[in-house]
């Protein structure tokens, strides 16, 4: 055999050796997923309608199951979503095996008990959707210091989450929507919050949240939506929200804030909806609310204001338990 034949088969051997390693290689990696998604449906104790009962069948490929959504190279799962399907459960700790998976949405069912802590380890995942079940658990103290760094989209809200909120989820900087809404989270709002900058969306209302409004929200340039009622925040409203520029939506309603409304609150003048009832605020409703043009709702009732209510446009308004001059 002449040296360039011998060359040729050195090197067609070794394509092939390494062919054989990525093909063995993904097919494990495909029995992972599928045992981790037969470990998840083994913990289904609730299915109405059959739908994992018949379509999740061993005979078929995972990628053809309902809700799960795969890589067209090496057919990894990197979407699950099983929204609305009425299922009842606990979320089996082996979802975490999804080393792909970029999506999970298991929101609008009943699932109780701990949220897995392998969730919070899993390094593509983009998108969380865990909203409207019975989880219980806090939040691990260093969410998003180790993994989670791709994660944009939070909602883990209508839960029966508790604990402080941790300081390391500041690190999850690439978060767009954030809501922990109507859980029982308690503590302070942390001031990491401000490290957020990509926000679009803050939900941390309906809790048992205590202290002040930290100033670093105002950080939070991008936000359009920002909720943080009900609650028990107490202190001022911190002048930094006049930042928030392109906000619509406010509600700091149902809380224990006092003092005066900041001016700077009327430079929201994308303000669409203000919730501030029922809160200690006091002195003068100011006049340059007036000039909040895009303000159709307005809710202020249930304070120790005195003034005037000025000329808008409002859908709703409530004012009531104050001096009108």
């Amino acid at each position: 055999m002449d040296t360039s034949s011998h060359l040729y088969l050195l090197i067609t051997s070794f394509l092939l050796l390494q062919w054989l390693i990525v093909y063995s290689s993904a097919n494990s990696d495909i029995n992972i997923d599928r045992s981790s998604l037969v470990a998840f449906k083994s913990q289904i104790s609730f299915d109405p309608h059959n739908i994992l009962a018949k379509n999740w069948s061993s005979e078929s490929s995972i990628c053809s199951w309902i809700g799960v959504t795969c890589d067209s190279r090496y057919h990894r799962v990197t979407q699950l979503n099983i929204s609305s399907l009425g299922l009842a459960g606990t979320i089996s700790p082996e979802i975490g095996n999804l080393s792909f998976l970029v999506s999970l949405d298991v929101s609008n069912n009943s699932f109780h008990g701990p949220i897995p802590h392998s969730i919070f380890n899993m390094s593509f995942l983009q998108v969380l959707n865990l909203r409207m079940n019975s989880l219980s658990s806090s939040l691990p103290d260093d969410i998003c210091k180790h993994n989670l760094r791709r994660l944009n989209y939070l909602r883990i809200s209508h839960n029966e989450l508790y604990g402080e909120i941790p300081l390391s989820l500041g690190q999850c900087s690439k978060l767009e929507y954030l809501s922990l809404y109507n859980n029982s989270f308690s503590g302070h709002v942390p001031t990491q919050i401000g490290n957020l900058t990509l926000l679009q969306e803050l939900g941390l209302g309906a809790n048992y949240l205590s202290g002040n409004i930290p100033k670093e929200i105002g950080a939070l340039t991008n936000l359009q939506a920002l909720g943080l009622g009900p609650s028990m925040l107490s202190g001022i409203i911190p002048n930094e929200i006049g930042n928030l520029t392109i906000l619509q939506y406010l509600d700091l309603g149902n809380n224990m804030l006092s003092g005066n409304i900041p001016k700077e609150i009327t430079q929201l003048t994308n303000l669409q909806i203000l919730v501030m009832s029922n809160n200690k605020l006091s002195g003068s409703l100011r006049k340059e609310i007036g000039n909040m043009t895009s303000l159709t709702n307005l809710l202020i009732n249930r304070n120790e204001l005195s003034g005037m209510i000025f000329s808008l446009s409002l859908h709703s308004l409530l004012y009531s338990t104050v001096k009108i001059y």
